[in-house]
C-alpha cells in the first residue's frame, strides 16, 4: 500500500510539472473595427468572418460606439481615425484581450491598456490626398509660397486648380504611388485664402487654406483718426472705440484720449492689460498725452515721457473743510483722494500747501515745493486728516491768503472746499478776496447739497477765481484731476523742427522731415529716445509690466501730413509693440516628413515638448526659432523657457491617407501590449477558446497530501512492529 501511495505521490507531481488545464469558459474579445473612411471598405469585407464567440464588438473613426454584430456599418462616426477612444471604450467592457481589425493609419497615438491586443491588418483604400502647406509667419507685403501636397496610393491621372491672390493656376498631373508637390506664389498683402482642387478617378479632394501676415495686429484707437488711417492702409485690423471695455481684444491699445476721458475702472482695466502684455502707445492729440493728463494718473510710471518744465511754477493753498459734516458718504476720504491727485500733479517748481478747518484752523502743512520729498510728506500728512467740529472758515481762508503772498511762483490760486453753512462768514472776507485779486486768485467748491453756495459763488467772484458745484462726494477725485490739468496747464510749439533719429528696428530706413507741431517732453531714465528734436523728445519708447510702451510728442493730424513714410513708420511702431514677451507666437506646420514648430517672440533659450519628447528651438532669425518634430507627433506641444511653460500649442491631426506602413504601427502597437499580429483571419479561432483552469497548484497541493498520509502510515507501522 505504501508503495501504491509513494508510485500516486510521483505521478501526480509528473503531471503537475506538465502543467494540465481544464477549459472552463470562452476568452472574452473586444472586437476594434475601424469604419474610417481609409478603412472601412476592407473591414466590411472580412466583417463576416469576425464571428467570434463570447466576443464584443466596437466600431470606431473619429469617435467609437458598441455595436451588436460585425457587419454593422456605421457611417456616422466621423472623417479620422482616433484609435485611443476606441480603446477606452473596449477597456470598459472589461475583455480578456482586444482584437483590432485597422489599415494601422492612426490620426492619435494610443498606448496599451493592459490588455493583450492581436491586430488584423486590412490595407487602406486606393486614394489621391490633397494638403495645402503654409509658408512660416509670413509677413506683409512678402512674396510667398503655398505648397499644394498630393499624395496617392496608386498610379493615377489628375488636374489640380488652384485658386487665390494670383488667380487661377491649372495643371495635369500624371501620379504614381507616391507624393508630389506644386507651388502656388503670390504676393501676401493682407489676409488671403488659397482653395485647391484635385480631380482623378479615385474622386475628386479639395483643401482651403486661410492666411494672415504677422502684421495683422488687432489695435484699438481712442481718439485719434489719423492714426487709426494710417494704420488700416498697413493692413492693421484697426478698431476705433470711445470706450475701454473688457476684455480687450487687442494687441496695442493706442490713446489719443485724455485721462479724464475714461473712467476709474477703464484705466485699471489698461493697467491690467500692461500687466498682462499687451502694449499702450499714447499720442500727443489736442487730447492726449500731458494735455489729457496722461502724467498724473497710475499710469504714469509707465509712461515713457515726462513734460518738460518751463520756469516758473504755481502756488496752491487748499482750504479744506474737516468738520464733522465730511464724515458722511466718505466726504473727507474722496477729498483726500483728490487732493492727492492734485499733489501728484505737481512739478517740483510748484507750491503746494494745506489748511484744514472744524471749529478753528489748523495747518496740515505749509506750501512746499513739491519735490518728490515734498510729494511724499505732503502725502502722508494728508492720510492722516481727520474729521470733526463745526464749521468756522474765516481764519483759515486768511491765513491762506497770509501764506501765498511770499511765494516765488508766477500763478497763485486758494481752492476753498466746504459741504456747509460756515458760522462765521463775515463782509471783510469778500473785501479780503478783492483785494488779493489779481495777484492771488480764489476758487470755490460746493460740495453737495447743504453747502453754503451763495457765499462760495461771491467769493470766487470776488477773487477772480471759479465757482465749482461738485454735487457727489464721488465727482471730488475727478475734479481735483481737471483742476490739476488747469493749474498746471500744458502748450504745444509751433513752427519747423528738424528730428535726428536713432538707429532701431522701428526707425530703419527712416528719414523723417521736419514737424510743424511739437508737445515738450522728454525721455524717462528707462526708455529709449527714438525720435528726437534738439533737446526734445518725439518718439520715445519702453517696457512696463509684461507688455510695451511708447508715446507720440506729435499729432499726426497736423504733423507729417504729406511724408509718404508716416503709414510705414506707424506700422513699425506697432510690430514692435506687438511683440511683447508675454504675447509671443508660435504655429506648427506639417511637412511631409515632419512637424515643424515656429516660435517668434523674445525667448533666450526655448524648448519644445511634445509626445514625451523635449527638443530645442533654433534661432532663425531676429525673434524667430524653430523645431522639427517627429512627423507622428499628435496632440499639444508645450513651449518652455527656463523650465517654465510659457505656450501651448495644439498640433495639426495627421491626415486619414498617409504614405505609411500602417502593418508595422500595428506590430509595434500589438508587441507593446502582449499581443501579435495576426497573418490572416484563419488564426482568430485560436483566440476564442475556453479560458482554462489550471491544475497545476491542485496536483500538487495532493501530491502533498498523499506524501504525508503516506509518512504517517510508514510511522504507525514501525510503531507496531516496535
Amino acid at each position: 500500500m505504501l508503495l501504491g501511495l509513494r508510485a500516486t505521490t510521483i505521478a501526480l507531481l509528473l503531471l503537475a510539472f506538465w502543467g494540465p488545464s481544464i477549459p472552463v469558459q470562452p476568452v472574452r474579445t473586444v472586437v476594434l473595427l475601424d469604419q474610417s473612411p481609409s478603412a472601412r471598405e476592407a473591414v466590411w469585407k472580412v466583417a463576416p468572418e469576425l464571428n467570434l464567440s463570447a466576443a464584443q464588438y466596437v466600431a470606431f473613426a473619429s469617435g467609437a460606439l458598441q455595436v451588436p454584430t460585425p457587419t454593422a456599418r456605421r457611417l456616422d462616426l466621423g472623417e479620422g481615425t482616433q484609435l485611443r477612444e476606441a480603446l477606452r471604450m473596449a477597456h470598459e467592457l472589461r475583455p480578456d484581450q482586444i482584437l483590432l481589425v485597422s489599415d494601422g493609419l492612426f490620426q492619435d497615438q494610443a498606448q496599451p491598456i493592459g490588455v493583450p491586443i492581436y491586430s488584423l491588418y486590412q490595407p487602406p483604400s486606393p486614394n489621391l490626398s490633397l494638403s495645402l502647406v503654409a509658408p512660416a509667419l509670413p509677413g506683409k507685403g512678402e512674396t510667398i509660397e503655398v505648397r499644394a501636397v498630393l499624395e496617392s496610393t496608386a498610379s493615377v491621372k489628375a488636374k489640380l486648380t488652384l485658386n487665390g491672390p494670383a488667380g487661377p493656376f491649372e495643371r495635369e498631373l500624371q501620379l504614381g504611388p507616391g507624393r508630389s508637390s506644386v507651388g502656388y506664389r503670390f504676393r501676401l498683402e493682407g489676409p488671403a485664402t488659397v482653395s485647391a482642387r484635385v480631380e482623378s478617378p479615385l474622386g475628386p479632394e479639395q483643401a482651403r487654406l486661410e492666411l494672415s501676415p504677422a502684421d495683422t495686429t488687432r489695435v484699438w484707437v481712442l481718439g485719434d483718426t489719423a492714426l487709426a488711417r494710417y494704420l488700416q492702409v498697413q493692413g492693421f485690423t484697426v478698431e476705433e472705440r470711445k470706450e475701454i471695455t473688457l476684455p480687450i481684444r487687442a494687441e496695442v491699445v493706442a490713446l489719443g484720449v485724455g485721462a479724464r476721458d475714461l473712467s476709474a475702472a477703464e484705466l485699471d482695466a489698461l493697467q491690467s492689460f500692461l500687466n498682462q502684455g499687451g502694449s499702450l502707445l499714447w499720442t500727443a492729440t489736442s487730447r492726449g498725452l500731458f494735455f489729457g493728463g496722461w502724467e498724473r494718473t497710475s499710469l504714469a510710471d509707465s509712461l515713457p515721457v515726462e513734460p518738460v518744465e518751463e520756469p516758473g511754477g504755481v502756488g496752491i493753498v487748499l482750504v479744506l473743510d474737516v468738520s464733522g459734516s465730511m464724515l458722511e458718504a466718505d466726504k473727507l476720504g474722496l477729498a483726500v483722494v483728490g487732493s492727492l491727485e492734485l499733489i501728484r500733479s505737481a512739478r517740483p517748481q510748484d507750491y503746494i500747501g494745506v489748511v484744514v478747518f472744524s471749529d478753528r484752523p489748523r495747518w496740515l502743512f505749509r506750501p512746499r515745493p513739491m519735490t518728490e520729498q515734498g510729494r511724499k510728506e505732503a502725502e502722508s500728512l494728508l492720510l492722516s486728516t481727520s474729521a470733526g467740529g463745526g464749521t468756522m472758515i474765516r481764519r483759515a481762508y486768511l491765513d491762506a491768503l497770509d501764506a501765498l503772498e511770499s511765494l516765488p511762483t508766477d500763478s497763485k490760486q486758494v481752492i476753498a472746499l466746504t459741504d456747509g453753512l460756515a458760522s462765521d462768514v463775515t463782509p471783510d472776507l469778500l473785501d479780503a478776496a478783492r483785494d488779493a485779486s489779481p495777484r492771488i486768485k480764489t476758487s470755490t467748491v460746493a460740495l453737495g447739497a447743504d453747502a453754503d453756495r451763495q457765499f462760495l459763488r461771491e467769493l470766487a467772484q470776488a477773487g477772480g477765481g471759479t465757482f465749482w458745484d461738485v454735487p457727489s462726494p464721488q465727482d471730488l477725485p475727478r475734479f481735483f484731476l481737471e483742476e490739476a490739468q488747469r493749474a498746471f496747464k500744458r502748450d504745444a510749439l509751433e513752427g519747423s523742427f528738424p528730428v535726428s533719429v536713432r538707429l532701431h528696428p522701428i526707425t530703419r530706413a527712416t528719414n523723417p522731415p521736419a514737424l510743424s507741431v511739437i508737445l515738450p517732453a522728454k525721455p524717462k531714465p528707462w526708455a529709449q529716445n527714438l525720435l528726437s528734436s534738439g533737446e526734445n523728445t518725439v518718439l520715445a519708447v519702453g517696457e512696463s509690466g509684461r507688455g510695451r510702451v511708447a508715446a507720440l510728442a506729435t499729432d499726426l493730424s497736423r504733423a507729417w501730413q504729406g511724408w509718404p513714410g508716416t503709414p510705414a513708420l506707424m506700422a513699425e511702431l506697432i510690430r514692435w509693440l506687438s511683440q511683447t514677451p508675454a504675447r509671443p507666437r508660435v504655429q506648427a506646420i506639417r511637412e511631409p516628413d515632419a512637424l515643424r514648430v515656429l516660435l517668434e517672440g523674445q525667448f533666450e533659450r526655448p524648448s519644445v515638448r511634445a509626445g514625451g519628447l523635449e527638443q530645442s528651438l533654433a534661432p532663425t532669425g531676429p525673434l524667430r526659432y524653430e523645431a522639427r518634430l517627429p512627423k507622428e507627433t499628435v496632440g499639444q506641444a508645450v513651449v518652455f523657457e527656463s523650465e517654465q511653460p510659457r505656450l501651448r500649442l495644439q498640433l495639426p491631426t495627421l491626415p486619414e491617407w498617409r504614405l505609411e506602413d500602417g502593418q508595422e504601427n500595428l506590430r509595434k502597437l500589438s508587441e507593446a501590449s502582449g499581443g501579435r499580429l495576426l497573418g490572416d483571419a484563419t488564426k482568430l479561432q485560436s483566440l476564442t477558446a475556453r479560458k482554462a483552469l489550471p491544475l497545476q497548484w491542485p496536483l500538487i497541493a495532493l501530491a502533498l497530501t498523499l506524501f504525508l498520509v503516506e509518512r504517517y502510515l510508514e510511522r504507525r507501522r514501525g510503531q507496531r512492529m516496535g
